[in-house]
């Protein structure tokens, strides 16, 4: 059997090892081959980068060489980019000429891109902390600006993303020149994903009180190469913008013509996408709802769902070789003898009831958990859990 694991963000890189973890099939009789295939070579920690802008962490610090994972967990990477995928023939199809890379079971987990919601020069003037390449080429950019004059920046969405780039630039502009910085949003708070009001209002006094302006109930309509204009007429000079409000289906599932709830994938309770067998989804690119409540679109979430993934699609192969008789009897003992049912998936970190750790600057953070959020500490626990997962990336 040949697994490929599309994508190798946080849900690509977990589902490829719990698969290498649970497969006693693999160890024992050689049946399985996993294959984890990314355009990139290194594996990015997304919830760092905006401390790239203040020089907290280093981009060698917050991400991983690909490579020398897929090694350690005795898979295989290929290094290209993926233009589409024929279900029928079950081929995944490459950017070289002809190239193609046959499977017996797919996963896909390719994530999201930033949207720029079709606002002329939104796309082209802004920058991005979206890519661990976005980060540094925006930390370049403040780099370079003219520290003889105020500078102004102006921040556009102020949900998660937006607040804890506020807060890194006051930290890069502490030492170096005046600076006014903006963080826009067009809902009328901050962190408008958070279902109590509570974390909004804490946030927002913590970012005035260092001097960031906020700007809520503002859309932005158009960006020219010196100044934002908004809906309501009124404009805004600035220096750099940096854009983190939204984000959008990849490109590549465009292409592909299988069922999706708003461009997103649509799976089934399984993470199977829906009304196939041997192809499943996890991570930012799925759309996946229970009982009326849906997956968040989230680190954590795209991590619990690369497990149950992993876990079915061995559940799958054990049913298809019993059924097939494909394992040498000597191998019966490993398994029962019937067949096991797919585990259900059931969110936790939930667009309903959202958690997050919430980097503010200064060193300081807020954890939003359950509905209630905790202050003290926050920061501690929040670069604990970084460094344990980066860790695994050494």
């Amino acid at each position: 059997m040949k697994v490929i694991v599309l994508g190798c963000g946080f849900g690509g890189v977990e589902v490829a090892s719990e698969l290498s973890e649970l497969s006693e099939l693999r160890k024992r009789s050689k049946e399985l081959d996993i294959f984890m295939v990314d355009r990139g070579t290194r594996l990015e920690y997304y919830a760092a980068h905006p401390e790239i802008l203040s020089e907290k962490v280093t981009p060698e610090e917050i991400s991983g060489d690909l490579n020398k994972f897929a090694s350690r967990i005795n898979v295989e990477f290929i290094n290209k980019a993926v233009v589409n995928i024929d279900f029928e023939a079950k081929k995944v199809k490459t950017e070289d000429e002809g190239g193609e890379i046959p499977y017996d079971f797919l996963i896909i987990s390719i994530g999201a891109e930033q949207t720029f919601f079709g606002i002329p020069g939104a796309e082209e003037l802004s920058h991005s902390v979206n890519s661990l390449k976005g980060a540094i080429e925006t930390k370049k950019a403040l780099d370079r600006l003219d520290y003889s004059k105020k500078i102004s920046i102006a921040v556009i969405g102020a949900g998660l993303t937006g607040v804890e780039v506020a807060g890194e630039l006051v930290d890069y502009f502490r030492d170096r020149a005046s600076a006014k910085i903006y963080l826009v949003e067009m809902m009328p708070r901050i962190l408008p994903a958070f279902p109590t009001e509570n974390i909004a209002t804490y946030v927002s006094k913590f970012l005035s009180d260092r001097s960031v302006e906020i700007l809520t109930g503002t859309a932005v309509q158009e960006v020219s190469e010196q100044e934002l204009t908004f809906k309501d007429g009124s404009k805004l000079p600035y220096d750099i913008i940096i854009w983190t409000a939204g984000i959008k289906p990849n490109g590549l599932l465009e292409k592909l013509d299988i069922p999706k709830v708003k461009g997103w994938l649509k799976v089934d309770p399984y993470l199977r996408v829906e009304g196939m067998k041997n192809v499943f989804a996890v991570g930012d690119t799925v759309y996946f709802e229970n009982e009326g409540v849906r997956s968040g679109q989230n680190v954590e979430e795209a991590e619990r769902q690369a497990k149950v993934a992993a876990e079915n699609i061995i559940r799958t192969i054990k049913n298809l070789s019993f059924k097939k008789k494909a394992l040498p009897k000597k191998y019966y003992s490993l398994y029962t003898m019937k067949e096991e049912k797919l585990r259900r998936y059931r969110p936790k970190n939930t667009v309903q009831n959202p958690r997050a750790f919430i980097s503010l600057g200064d060193d300081k953070a807020v954890m939003y958990f359950g509905g209630i959020m905790f202050k003290a500490f926050a920061y501690r626990i929040k670069k604990f859990v970084e460094r344990r997962y980066r860790r695994r990336f050494g």
